[in-house]
């Protein structure tokens, strides 16, 4: 390991995964060396792939696809031509029948039944009239944008599988936090100028529209070691089976880690320090110890664990989705990945197909603690009681286990958080990135712009962390201000007696204008075309009396049409906006479930 004296920056990143592995990225850039220190055999964390038997897998599934320029700049430069343009195809499986989301109206009709449907309707309608006041709970949140039936039957079971407590237990936070940039603004803004999916600007296209994204061929753990590559051979250290075992501090300044590996322990010094190592697992590792008030407090947040059982079968195509959501109660399972569907060079017989069957669980309880091979019989068993392979099929398996895949948001995390963040933010000389480093459950492009941020406070920058968000344009939401202010006026509503007003005094100045010119123009037969509104005017003739009785019924008329033309305008302005406001919310469906 690299040791004091080298350089005036002397930096060291706990972890191994997007975040530590971007900082040193950033760094390296900029001329910086790095020491990085992965407790793990492999680079990439939670966005690491597993080669079993040369069958690629992933911890969960990582689409890449961002809007945050300088992270999809990264991913280029890292890959470049090793990026494939995938359809993206997901569905929930729910009482034995597929849906589609957002909702299809024939598709739910089908899946539901019609009394099913029906009641769904009339709850939406019942939470839009009558909404909860408190927003506390994901729970509440959800019924308040989907109505109660929907909750219960499409978020209720998968939710509690996934993290295992009661809805009423999550956070409303979660939710909010997850689903942005979803605004009924940017959902008019895409009907005006359309989604740009397809060779436009991705900057300009709402996350949940997205059906396609780029995916690298050989799996997210390929960018991860192609990073780890390429700052290795520029100086940096990528430091595997590292485990940091203690953090020195003193005067709120890191002075050193204590560092086991290969069975030795050692002192790491650093003049910087970047973490994303679980927020809970640095705090106990303080030394000195921190006080009783913050220890506790870091014991509090709590992480939701995760393990898939990938199963090879001896199919060529069992279903066309990328993955598929489990909302089946009678099964363990909560997602099953289709990796042949992210990339065909995941599985090297095409002949065949590997799912990664997905369980949600905590560290050390009945599921966690099972045998390999039982779970995979168990996951054969589901996989057959789905209807999706049968166990004869299935040649072969393998597990993996990935503790604190997920930040739970309960109902103490925010209080205990806020204490951590109080201590930590003492620390001169020490930053926190990614999803377990700040305890945010976020997206890799977001964990990667944190450690972008990170690197830049070393050389000199003074971002706060805590306030980045995966879906702002940061600098680029400036110019899209205008654009912002062209669609609110477009969409605004249309003030019905101004209007009217203004079309009645124009129809009415310009008959009487055309009224009194024929009248000074004087002949022989005056306006005899003119003439003709005296049918329609009564009373009206080209003379200076008739100009003010043509203006008095050209103003009543102009008026009348005026006043209708705005109303329905303003009637069926409003219908479409009801439209995409109900798209917006179905569209918030498949957000709230691709965030899990």
């Amino acid at each position: 390991m690299r040791k004091e004296g080298i350089s005036d920056k002397q930096v060291v990143i706990i972890g191994g995964g997007p975040a530590g592995l971007t900082a040193a990225y950033k760094l390296f850039n900029a001329g910086v060396e790095s020491t990085v220190l992965e407790q793990d055999q492999t680079v990439g964390g939670i966005s690491r792939t597993v080669n079993y038997k040369n069958y690629y897998f992933d911890i969960g599934g990582h689409r890449f696809f961002t809007k945050v320029k300088s992270v999809e700049d990264m991913w280029k430069e890292v890959l470049g031509k090793d990026f494939l343009l995938r359809d993206r195809l997901s569905r929930i499986y729910y009482n034995k029948k597929f849906f589609y989301y957002p909702l299809r109206p024939f598709n739910a009709l089908l899946g539901l039944g019609i009394w099913n449907s029906i009641h769904i309707v009339f709850s939406y309608l019942y939470s839009q009239l009558f909404p909860s006041k408190q927003e506390e709970t994901l729970e509440q949140w959800v019924s308040n944008r989907f109505g109660k039936r929907l909750f219960r039957i499409f978020f209720k079971t998968y939710t509690e599988k996934v993290w295992g407590i009661s809805c009423n237990e999550v956070r409303a936070e979660w939710a909010a936090q997850r689903i942005k940039g979803l605004s009924l603004i940017t959902a008019l803004k895409n009907a005006l100028i359309g989604n740009k999916n397809n060779g436009g600007s991705k900057k300009d296209v709402i996350k949940t529209l997205i059906d396609q994204f780029d995916y690298p061929k050989f799996g997210p753990g390929m960018m991860w070691k192609a990073v780890s590559d390429i700052i290795q051979k520029n100086g940096s250290e990528v430091c595997l089976g590292a485990k940091v075992e203690g953090i020195l501090w003193s005067k709120n300044k890191i002075e050193a880690l204590e560092v086991k590996r290969n069975g030795k322990t050692e002192l790491v010094h650093g003049t910087d320090f970047i973490s994303s190592m679980p927020i809970r697992e640095a705090i106990q590792k303080f030394k000195p110890a921190v006080t009783k008030e913050v220890l506790d407090a870091a014991n509090d947040l709590k992480y939701r664990d995760f393990l898939t059982v990938a199963l090879i079968i001896k199919k060529d195509n069992l279903f066309p989705d990328n993955w598929i959501y489990i909302h089946d109660p009678d099964v363990k399972v909560g997602r099953i990945q289709n990796y042949k569907n992210w990339s065909p060079h995941m599985v090297p017989d095409q002949n065949h197909t590997c799912l990664g069957l997905e369980y949600f669980c905590f560290e050390g309880d009945d599921l966690w603690t099972t045998p390999d091979d039982e779970l995979i019989e168990l996951g054969k068993r589901e996989l057959e009681a789905l209807g999706f392979a049968n166990k004869a099929d299935v040649e072969d398996g393998t597990v993996v286990r990935m503790p604190k895949a997920y930040p739970i948001y309960d109902s103490t995390y925010q209080e205990s958080l806020d204490v951590v963040r109080r201590f930590l933010g003492r620390m001169k000389n020490l930053q926190l990135v990614g999803r377990n480093g700040m305890h945010k459950y976020n997206n890799q492009d977001h964990s990667m712009l944190t450690a972008m941020l990170a690197a830049e406070n070393i050389l000199g920058a003074n971002h706060d962390l805590w306030k980045v968000n995966v879906e702002q344009e940061y600098h680029e939401e400036i110019k899209e201000v205008d654009l912002d202010k062209l669609v609110m006026r477009v969409f605004s509503k249309m003030d019905k007696l101004g209007f009217a007003t203004a079309v009645g005094s124009v129809s009415g100045l310009l008959i009487f204008l055309a009224t009194i010119f024929l009248v000074l123009k004087g002949g022989k037969v005056v306006g005899p075309t003119l003439g003709l509104l005296g049918q329609f005017f009564l009373g009206y003739s080209v003379t200076v009396k008739g100009a003010f009785i043509g203006m008095a019924f050209s103003f009543f008329w102009g008026f009348f049409f005026g006043w209708l033309f705005a109303y329905l305008r303003n009637f069926f302005l409003a219908f479409h906006i009801y439209l995409v406001k109900r798209k917006l919310e179905l569209l918030r469906f498949r957000d709230f479930f691709d965030h899990f």
